[in-house]
């Protein structure tokens, strides 16, 4: 085993882990994590832009309300205070880091609307390429200032008394190195993954917040997922339609070119997104009749979204008749590790940032370009915190009792579902439409009771399967405790939201749930 050590270990190479590199290698030894290439990320593939409050008519307050209207008010009203007001902060710097935002002919930004916003309050870069536009200028940043390490899987975190002292990594070949670090931030994405359908990068099989549970940390929300409502739909789900299409006047429409929005919500097609996609969900699974999203009435489409141009004409989808197939599909996740506002998690050296992150900002159903944002924001908090501790943590024990800590355990990985199984599981029972006979059935068929790994002796393939598989049993049995319907999780047998959960969390962690695994032997928790 190899033993790399640095101040800083970011987990994860998306806008928020880069981010945090960015400001912390002004005077930290940082190494940036990745599973693959570092421009394989779901931020390089958000087609969305960054929200902020930047017109003179246009109010924090009024962004604020609007994302709380959006979370059905399980936001935290702090985190998302704070939130709304630096979004102006987070354009400006990037701007001045090189990221050329899109402008009219007077220079000023061209603010779009999507879903959820009562006002224009959308920042884009290249149309619908924004994430790629961040991205590339973030990687060339960073680049020659922190080490940036590809190709390692994260397996498991080196945790002890409360603490985390860093993380084993596991790469194709089966080499295993432990970066041993002062502070770890996570950074690796969410868990859409766990469904077939979904518009999230390869590899969103919720890695990161599964170390966390294991390790001991406290999680929240898992049961509140977010499904777009427009997924290009072709022989295979292959990609997302941005929400700003609608904003500049695309409709939903069924297959008689009825729009299916006007009696639905005042907002129409720019509806929060549960709302949209439980509607569409409804067309084409109970009243069996196909979407389409009708852009006849957006002039010059092709240059206004050329992403999406792209998207459709390599599925073989011609835009000539102005009309897209879409379906809804896993976006994003609200849930993950909980943290403060300076990225801080119930484990000390531990910090969260990104989708993997619970901060509470997105409630129970994000609005609408609010992810790049949060990204951006926490990441500059949590570096900021980390550049003002003064001390440093020595871990309490000996390398040779780590060592010992991944000796026992059965190698047999026979009780592990496949991936196909695991996704088809979750789509059937925990997707848009949930209730508690069809989620019990999926609690009982994604039990791991006897499973007891060494799991750093585990393949990848293996690794990715228990992460998922775990992932999917926490977001099941959370669904089953939160007993209404609120935002993004919605059970047919309990349809309303309910005062009493009002501002009520789910709190996971692995030292208070039911016998899942056995922790010590997965886990590496060396109390």
């Amino acid at each position: 085993m190899d033993i790399v050590e640095a101040e800083v270990i970011i987990i994860g190479g998306g806008i928020a882990g880069l981010i945090a590199a960015e400001y912390l290698s002004m005077s930290k030894n940082v190494i940036v994590i990745t599973k693959s290439e570092i421009e394989h990320s779901n931020s390089y593939l958000a087609q969305g832009g960054i929200s902020a409050v930047i017109d003179l008519n246009d109010k924090w307050q009024e962004h604020y309300m609007d994302t709380l209207q959006a979370g059905q008010f399980h936001n935290d009203p702090e985190m998302t205070e704070f939130l709304v007001k630096e979004g102006n902060k987070v354009i400006d710097s990037l701007s001045s880091w090189g990221v050329l935002f899109d402008r009219n002919c007077n220079g000023q930004f061209l603010l779009g609307k999507e879903g959820g916003h009562l006002r224009n309050r959308i920042v884009h870069a290249g149309g619908d390429q924004t994430g790629k536009k961040i991205m590339e200028t973030l990687i060339g940043r960073v680049s020659g200032k922190v080490r940036v390490e590809t190709g390692q899987y994260a397996v498991d975190l080196l945790a002890a008394n409360g603490n985390c002292y860093g993380v084993y990594c596991k790469d194709d070949d089966g080499r295993i190195t432990l970066y041993k670090s002062t502070h770890t931030i996570l950074a690796g994405g969410g868990y859409a993954g766990i469904f077939s359908a979904t518009s999230n990068a390869y590899g969103s099989d919720g890695s990161a917040v599964c170390m966390a549970y294991r390790a001991g940390a406290e999680l929240a929300d898992l049961e509140f997922v977010q499904f777009h409502p427009t997924l290009l739909k072709s022989e295979k789900i292959s990609g997302l339609i941005t929400e700003a299409v609608r904003g500049e006047g695309g409709v939903l429409v069924d297959s008689n070119g009825s729009p299916i929005m006007e009696e639905v919500h005042p907002l129409k097609d720019l509806a929060p997104r549960d709302i949209v996609s439980r509607r569409i969900f409804e067309k084409i699974h109970y009243q069996r009749t196909s979407v389409f999203l009708d852009i006849k009435g957006i002039s010059n489409f092709k240059k206004k979204f050329p992403g999406v141009t792209a998207l459709c004409e390599n599925a073989g989808i011609s835009l000539d008749a102005g009309f897209i197939p879409v379906t809804p599909g896993a976006h994003f996740t609200m849930g993950g590790i909980k943290t403060d506002l300076f990225g801080r998690t119930s484990l000390g050296g531990l910090y969260a940032v990104g989708e993997c992150a619970n901060t509470g900002v997105h409630g129970a159903n994000r609005l609408a370009s609010n992810s790049l944002l949060e990204g951006a924001v926490f990441a500059k908090q949590t570096a900021q915190y980390i550049l003002s501790v003064k001390h440093e943590r020595i871990p309490p024990f000996s390398f040779s009792f780590m060592q010992e800590s991944y000796s026992a355990g059965s190698s047999s990985n026979d009780a592990l579902l496949e991936i196909t199984d695991i996704q088809e599981i979750m789509d059937k029972y925990a997707g848009i439409c949930r209730e508690e006979e069809g989620l019990k059935k999926a609690e009982y068929k994604l039990q791991l009771e006897n499973f007891n790994p060494a799991l750093l002796e585990q393949p990848i393939a293996a690794i990715k399967r228990l992460n998922m598989q775990t992932m999917a049993w926490l977001t099941v049995t959370s669904c089953l405790k939160r007993k209404e319907s609120r935002g993004s999780h919605y059970r047919k047998d309990f349809p309303f939201a309910l005062k009493e959960w009002e501002q009520k969390k789910i709190i996971r962690s692995v030292l208070r749930d039911e016998s899942f695994t056995t922790k010590e032997a997965t886990a590496g928790i060396l109390n």
